[in-house]
């Protein structure tokens, strides 16, 4: 299981500002997704869902079943073993300063899978 080909696929939508993929290691694919935080927003405003933070906004059953259709609707596009089971939405994009990206923008996995071990943990247990 290649993660570049289906992080860059999910990519395509408004909805994923940053994704990383996991899997080679587990019996299932999962995902750590960060929200484009301005599209969600405004899909919420638009779906009458109220919030004060992005740690809120993540945990609402809405935006959980929004993403679930979104990963869904991209998993058509992979074979089975490739398809995205479960995911983990995060509440703030990662970047060079937090140390999570590499200068070149691209993704420190290992640092992102120290990082977010919890959420990792997660995947594994759901």
């Amino acid at each position: 299981m290649a993660p570049l080909p289906i992080e860059n696929k999910l990519k395509e939508s408004m909805f994923v500002e940053q994704i990383m993929v996991v899997g080679a290691e587990r019996k299932f694919v999962g995902a750590l997704i960060v929200p484009a935080f301005a599209h969600l927003k405004d899909w919420a405003r638009q779906n009458n869902i109220a919030w004060t933070s992005n740690e809120e906004i993540i945990h609402n059953p809405k935006v959980v079943d929004l993403y679930k259709e979104l990963a869904e609707s991209f998993n058509k596009f992979f074979n089975h073993v490739e398809q995205i089971k479960k995911f983990e939405l995060l509440p703030r994009e990662w970047s060079i300063e937090t140390g999570e990206m590499t200068p070149k923008l691209s993704l420190k996995r290992k640092v992102i899978m120290e990082k977010y071990r919890d959420a990792f943990e997660k995947l594994a247990k759901s």
